[in-house]
């Protein structure tokens, strides 16, 4: 499905604040859902990650998404790659910011490497 925009083709400060909270009521909503199919697990967890994924694709520094896909893929099994995103996540937050992951980040990397993931 291609994405479409608040009044596409026109511009004006208004048009461009509300595209911004449109934009940002969507990141909430991805969050949201993907945090209760994680939490509702089984045959949902695909579902999480797919949301966990377009979370990075859209708002690539936000952690949010990078630990929902971390859970996962984890309780998918696919302990490896759940690392590998920590690792990217890690990349992207030192080249663009400068900064380390955060304590809630680094929490979940840590539960991965303890196998509790």
């Amino acid at each position: 499905m291609a994405e479409r925009t608040f009044l596409p083709g026109e511009d004006a400060p208004w048009i461009d604040e509300q595209r911004r909270l449109l934009g940002e009521i969507r990141l909430r909503a991805l969050e949201a859902y993907a945090t209760a199919t994680l939490r509702t697990g089984g045959t949902e967890l695909p579902a999480a990650v797919r949301a966990a994924r377009t979370l990075i694709r859209l708002a690539p520094l936000r952690e949010s998404g990078y630990q929902t896909l971390m859970e996962g893929l984890a309780a998918q099994g696919n302990v490896a790659e759940a690392v590998q995103i920590y690792g990217e996540l890690r990349v992207v937050l030192r080249d663009e910011l400068g900064v380390d992951p955060s304590s809630a980040s680094q929490a979940v990397y840590t539960k991965l490497m303890r196998g509790n993931g």
